[in-house]
């Protein structure tokens, strides 16, 4: 048994180190726009100027504030480097990687812990969440690994009802990045006592709040309209299969998507805190009101632990998108191959989403009832079959 435990720990440190040279290897391959407008925004930040009303930054003052701690750090051997030459964006970018990797790692490591080395290695050798961290340099990761560890203390400290510190964690998770920016509103639904359900919705929304508050009130009209340019956006795949145009017509999508999630809370309101984050995770992105490629790596811990051929096959598809999009790897030859060009992205994102939603679903009413539920549709399709023919 020791001597298992001990493959697995070295196991554990080969991969570790494997998930950290790929992430500086394809960082080599060029970066997302998104670092440019980074570096726009930092150059703002410290003009003490709006990065709001200037720059492209969507996000709360978090993660600029982290882009400035790091441009700051001085790591003597990493700017005298091979890899300052090597990396686009030299050694500034080179810590937004090495950062981004060490949350990817804690990712990985409480899979690990929680779960299995295999789970853990779905997340951090999915190459998704590679290309992700290495290339693009996206901080999702950032507010997920965060909203993780506040379910995982939650449970851990539940039956002395500490609830303090998990919310406020869940507060700075959706201060980073507000992909769980629904998420509370799900949990105060589970909560039985009025005053968790206060605190659950108080504390993590006063802490997204506060986190403007150097930038208010003069910038005010800037952060709403830098924070919601994106939701005028209309190009979620779900709604592009199976919303009625007529809904459109009344309701945006962006109401739409807030309304449906809300109502998911009350559909999971029984299911256990953690599997109801992962399938949170899942929900924002499948049914969301607008897509970007990026967007995919948002469900991949989720995915990590329900993994089935579905999500392999969403893992695959979507690494082929990453291949090819503009946005991403955009790998020259490939595009001309294969004619590529911001529709086929859209284009491609609808068979992804969609696989997505099976998955989504077989994890929300159990697989159980899902392949029966599957085995009906067959059966009444292949009876139709044989009415229509006259087969005996």
């Amino acid at each position: 048994m020791s001597l298992k435990n001990n493959n697995i720990k070295l196991y554990f440190i080969l991969f570790t180190l494997l998930g950290f040279i790929l992430r500086i290897w394809i960082s080599q391959f060029g970066s997302n726009f998104d670092f440019a407008v980074w570096q726009g925004s930092l150059e703002f930040f410290r003009e003490n100027k709006s990065i709001y009303e200037y720059g492209n930054y969507a996000y709360s003052p978090v993660w600029i504030n982290i882009l400035n701690i790091l441009d700051l750090l001085k790591i003597p051997f990493l700017e005298e480097s091979f890899l300052a030459n090597k990396i686009p964006g030299s050694s500034y970018r080179i810590k937004i990687i090495l950062f981004l990797s060490l949350v990817d790692f804690f990712i990985f490591y409480l899979l690990y812990k929680n779960y299995s080395l295999k789970v853990g290695l779905l997340f951090f050798l999915n190459p998704i969440s590679i290309i992700i961290t290495g290339h693009h340099n996206q901080f999702s990761a950032l507010a997920l690994l965060i909203g993780f560890l506040a379910i995982l203390l939650y449970e851990k400290n539940r039956s002395k009802n500490q609830i303090i510190l998990p919310l406020i964690l869940l507060g700075l998770s959706i201060s980073a990045k507000h992909i769980l920016i629904y998420f509370p509103i799900w949990w105060a639904i589970k909560e039985k006592k009025i005053i968790n359900k206060f605190l659950i919705l108080f504390v993590p929304y006063s802490i997204f709040i506060l986190s403007f508050l150097p930038f208010l009130p003069g910038d005010f009209e800037n952060i709403i309209s830098r924070l919601l340019f994106e939701w005028k956006r209309a190009d979620g795949p779900f709604w592009g299969m199976f919303g009625p145009k007529i809904v459109h017509m009344y309701f945006s999508l962006q109401t739409l998507f807030s309304l449906i999630l809300i109502f998911l809370g009350f559909v999971f309101e029984n299911k256990k805190l953690r599997e109801s984050f992962f399938l949170y995770t899942i929900a924002v992105v499948a049914f969301s009101s607008m897509m970007y490629t990026q967007y995919l790596m948002i469900p991949l811990i989720a995915l990590a632990v329900f993994w089935n051929w579905k999500y392999f096959l969403y893992s695959l598809l979507a690494f082929l998108l990453f291949l090819v999009d503009g946005d991403q790897l955009n790998i020259t030859i490939l595009r001309e191959q294969l004619d590529w060009n911001l529709r086929s992205t859209r284009i491609a994102h609808y068979p992804i989403i969609l696989i997505l939603l099976i998955g989504f679903v077989e994890n929300s009413v159990g697989k159980k009832n899902f392949n029966l539920f599957i085995s009906k549709i067959f059966k009444y399709i292949k009876n139709k079959v044989k009415s229509q023919f006259n087969f005996k």
